[in-house]
């Protein structure tokens, strides 16, 4: 999704600083059984870092543990430095195999080209949240970010799924020719939920 700043700041000879990549990526520091199984032998958070690491554009992760447990976690993959292993690379594989198998034609890639909307809606967000919902049993992460958005955080931005009019103007602009407003409406079935109660403090 930040490929392109990415891109841009290394063109700028800029440093990068990801915030969070574990809790945004969705609370990797407590994955899902699906997701536990699919990264083995690794922890998915581990997988997760390592994949940013492994880019040599990306220069510092913020990681943000809660118990000396989740420092130790974060740790074990800080020294390891350069492309990912062959073993790293087939565990990242069967994420997206996995990804791809569960959401059939329905998959979004989050290229946001079907931005913007004219009611705000935050469409690739919401659909990342669907895709790991359906693909690895990520429900109470998905509804825990998206019921923060209802304009209370600066972070979490435009409204949920059932402010959608059903338009038609971010149709035309989806290379995956995706029916947009069902998804966006399924969305908010599937995760505007009472499990979505906050996280963190």
């Amino acid at each position: 999704m930040h490929a392109a700043a990415v891109a841009r700041a290394a063109e700028l000879d800029m440093g990068v600083f990801i915030i969070s990549p574990n809790e945004k990526g969705g609370m990797l520091f407590r994955p899902t059984e699906t997701l536990r199984r699919l990264s083995e032998p690794f922890h998915p958070m581990h997988l997760n870092q390592r994949w940013l690491l492994s880019d040599p554009r990306v220069h510092t992760l913020s990681v943000g543990p809660e118990t000396p447990d989740q420092l130790d976690l974060h740790m074990a993959v800080a020294d390891r430095v350069g492309p990912l292993t062959p073993a790293e690379q087939a565990a990242l594989d069967r994420w997206t195999h996995t990804r791809r198998q569960a959401l059939g034609t329905d998959f979004c890639t989050e290229c946001q080209q079907c931005l913007p909307c004219r009611v705000g809606i935050d469409i690739p967000e919401q659909l990342r949240l669907r895709n790991l919902a359906l693909a690895f049993d990520m429900t109470e992460y998905g509804s825990f970010r998206y019921n923060l958005m209802d304009g209370s955080y600066d972070w979490f931005h435009g409204p949920s799924g059932d402010h959608c009019t059903a338009c038609g103007d971010c149709l035309p602009r989806c290379p995956e020719k995706l029916d947009i407003p069902r998804l966006i409406f399924d969305t908010h079935d599937l995760l505007k939920t009472a499990t979505g109660r906050r996280l963190w403090a």
